[in-house]
């Protein structure tokens, strides 16, 4: 049995985690704010941009279409795929769900005979796939709260130039990230990312409009702002996932340490109820035997 030094030492320790895991527990809750603000921010934009793109390539001949590289269909045996993970633990399940939704996607395509190529944007996703044999390409840190478009262009750079590259070009691009539902709720996904979907980009057989498309003058003209418009739409994309994983991160995180903090003062409360039973044993052998040391002096 547990000294009571012993049991006091144990109360103060947990003591001291559970002011660690409440101040993290703040923190994270304080960046979930922000980067959920950032995520319903985003989110309009990004479907602007889509419905943009709908509207425009109906008015681009299908020649045009087919020839730009980021609309090119390809059927090589080979695919991509971008992991989107954290840089740091302590966040639950985010990591290990994401990673495991990654490598049941990569088992899947390889029993196919396909080959995956892989990016890794998160320390905890590179480290753990290369320790399953599945080393990454590339690996990036994940972005902070307050990251900037810019800080996103060398991993937006690093995508489009495994599905654009001259030498054995991958034939799609997945991505696997965590979308943010709430703050309790994190969905892991694998979501195609390039080509860029049909339902997106719709092109007109000939030169002429597509039937029932609404007409529209554009300056310059509709092919020069497809070209503008494609680039742009997956570096919004790249950026939306990204937004969509921290949030994760941060709502996981929070979740987390309440959950540690609660655990912690319920541990608390366990082990003051021993140490008051263990002071109170202790106080009762010591009156015992002071009455039976003074009982056996009255005998004499």
């Amino acid at each position: 049995m547990a000294s009571l030094r012993d049991i006091r030492r144990k109360i103060g320790s947990v003591k001291n985690i559970r002011k660690i895991t409440q101040a993290m527990k703040m923190v994270a809750a304080a960046k979930l704010r922000k980067s959920q603000e950032r995520v319903d921010a985003a989110r309009p934009f990004a479907e602007k941009m889509r419905e943009l793109l709908g509207e425009v390539a109906p008015h681009v001949p299908r020649s045009v279409i087919e020839q730009q590289p980021l609309l090119q269909r390809r059927e090589e045996p080979r695919i991509g795929l971008v992991v989107i993970s954290s840089d740091r633990g302590l966040a639950g399940s985010y990591n290990t769900n994401i990673i495991r939704k990654a490598l049941e996607f990569i088992t899947a395509k390889q029993r196919e005979g396909i080959a995956v190529e892989l990016i890794t944007v998160g320390k905890k996703a590179g480290g753990s796939l290369a320790r399953r044999g599945h080393t990454p390409g590339q690996a990036f840190a994940m972005i902070g709260v307050d990251a900037g478009f810019a800080e996103v262009r060398a991993i937006t750079e690093a995508v489009v130039g495994l599905y654009t590259r001259s030498s054995e070009p991958v034939s799609e691009i997945h991505v696997a990230y965590t979308e943010f539902v709430n703050a309790v709720v994190q969905r892991p996904v694998v979501e195609r990312f390039l080509p860029i979907e049909a339902t997106a980009v719709v092109a007109s057989d000939d030169d002429a409009p597509r039937g029932g498309a609404i007409e529209y003058e554009f300056e310059p003209d509709a092919e020069a702002m497809l070209k503008e418009l494609l680039p742009r739409y997956v570096d919004n994309q790249v950026y939306q996932y990204l937004l969509e994983a921290t949030a994760s991160e941060y709502g996981a995180r929070m979740t987390a340490m309440s959950t540690a903090s609660d655990n912690a003062g319920e541990l608390i409360d366990t082990l003051t109820l021993e140490y008051n039973r263990s002071r109170q044993d202790a106080i009762t052998k010591e009156i015992l035997d002071i009455v039976g040391g003074a009982e056996a002096l009255a005998e004499e």
